[in-house]
């Protein structure tokens, strides 16, 4: 790791915590981290995946913020084992406490999730909550009892205009007057959505009060960002194109969940593996349980010899750098062939047409509807970006990168001095 260089002098008084529990956290609020430390604002970052732990140590950016520093407390979501009982007790309220005025913390940021507000909890619940819960619920009430304010950042960002009607989503809503059941995020001083499209589609269908809902742009996809992380990444190291390939194609496998049709994908893939005019190379989706392929999916794959397989530990950035074109039905990572000049590939029939895209409405996809014509614009001669909107940095992005990390070091600090 480089040197750190000396912090300069903060602007914020006390210190911001940033808790972040996985790969999705990490990738999308590192920038809100690097914005808000620029000044100098100590921020203290706790991660609870011991592997997205290790990658954040060695990021390009950290030799360039000496005032962020992190920790590393594993916990699990879930029911609980033994060890992760005896973790929950090793951070009871009066422990997160004493640390959070040790340090002088004037405002906690969690991903986004559920908060604390009209809670109906029992009195015992209570108090084997203070001794026992997990570790960002606990933080939340710690802050709760301290008067610190807690700010929920985005994990991600959308590519949709609707809310996906997922088994899921449905069993939720049906439960709660056909609304999802957000209403405990009324405890969050913010909840910050990277678009008004996807502010719009939640507030529509859940019973989150928008009195605390703000847009501010996404963090991670904007054109400062990409830059940066693209500048200081390496093309991973694939294998060489077979002879007579003429492009390496990269396949996002998408979240099953999202109405996606799971056996019409498989089949896409197979084909695109089989046809020796490309190098097809695959890998899941950050949140790889949403995206695992069956037993005899990847015995599938396995069989065509050509198909490149990537493990999890080369980073999404590192593959766009090195093919030629990005295929995906969802992800968000769709955008970052956008901002980096990538052709990207759509293939819409394999989504149901219940659910609305940005792509739908300003371009910036070469959208497909059937198998044949897919692989016959991933095979022709010649492969352009697609035209998208004039408008479309600003709606979807938020703008500059500049402007959309200067609004977040301004949010976070506003509500840090109100505090």
């Amino acid at each position: 790791m480089p040197p750190r260089a000396e912090p300069p002098v903060s602007k914020v008084p006390g210190a911001y915590v940033f808790a972040l529990a996985g790969s999705a956290d990490a990738d999308n609020i590192a920038p809100v981290i690097w914005a808000a430390s620029a000044d100098g604002t100590r921020c203290l970052v706790v991660v609870a995946d011991a592997g997205v732990y290790d990658s954040l140590c060695n990021s390009w950016w950290i030799s360039e913020r000496p005032s962020v520093t992190f920790r590393k407390l594993v916990s699990s979501d879930g029911t609980p084992d033994i060890r992760e009982r005896l973790r929950r007790i090793m951070w009871n309220r009066l422990v997160v406490c004493r640390w959070l005025r040790r340090h002088d913390v004037r405002l906690i940021a969690v991903q986004w999730g559920e908060g604390i507000a009209h809670d109906t909890a029992s009195v015992l619940r209570r108090c084997m909550r203070w001794w026992s819960t997990g570790y960002f619920t606990q933080l939340q009430l710690a802050a709760g009892e301290l008067g610190i304010p807690t700010v929920a950042l985005p994990h991600g960002h959308s590519t949709k205009t609707t809310i996906i009607r997922s088994e899921h989503v449905r069993e939720r809503s049906s439960a709660n007057a056909g609304k999802l059941p957000f209403a405990d995020r009324d405890s969050f001083a913010a909840y910050v959505f990277c678009s008004d499209y996807h502010r719009d589609a939640i507030l529509e269908n859940s019973d989150m009060n928008p009195a605390n809902v703000v847009v501010w742009g996404s963090p991670r996809f904007n054109d400062e960002w990409v830059q940066h992380t693209y500048r200081a990444t390496r093309p991973a190291d694939l294998p060489a194109m077979p002879h007579g390939a003429i492009r390496r194609v990269l396949f996002f496998i998408p979240k099953w969940q999202n109405l996606v049709d799971r056996a019409a994908t498989m089949k896409l893939v197979a084909a695109l593996g089989a046809d020796r005019r490309v190098q097809l190379v695959v890998r899941g989706h950050l949140r790889s349980e949403a995206a695992r392929l069956t037993g005899s999916e990847r015995a599938t794959l396995d069989s065509l010899h050509d198909v490149v397989m990537v493990a999890d530990g080369i980073t999404s950035p590192s593959l766009i750098k090195a093919c030629d074109v990005v295929v995906d039905i969802d992800s968000s990572i769709a955008f970052d062939a956008v901002l980096t000049g990538k052709p990207y590939v759509r293939p819409r029939y394999l989504q149901d047409r219940s659910v609305g895209t940005i792509w739908d409405r300003l371009g910036g996809a070469h959208q497909t509807n059937d198998l044949n014509s897919t692989i016959a614009l991933l095979c022709a001669p010649k492969l352009e970006v697609a035209p998208r909107d004039a408008t479309f940095e600003t709606v979807v992005f938020g703008g500059s990168g500049s402007r959309v990390l200067a609004r977040y070091r301004d949010g976070l600090r506003a509500i840090a001095a109100g505090s």
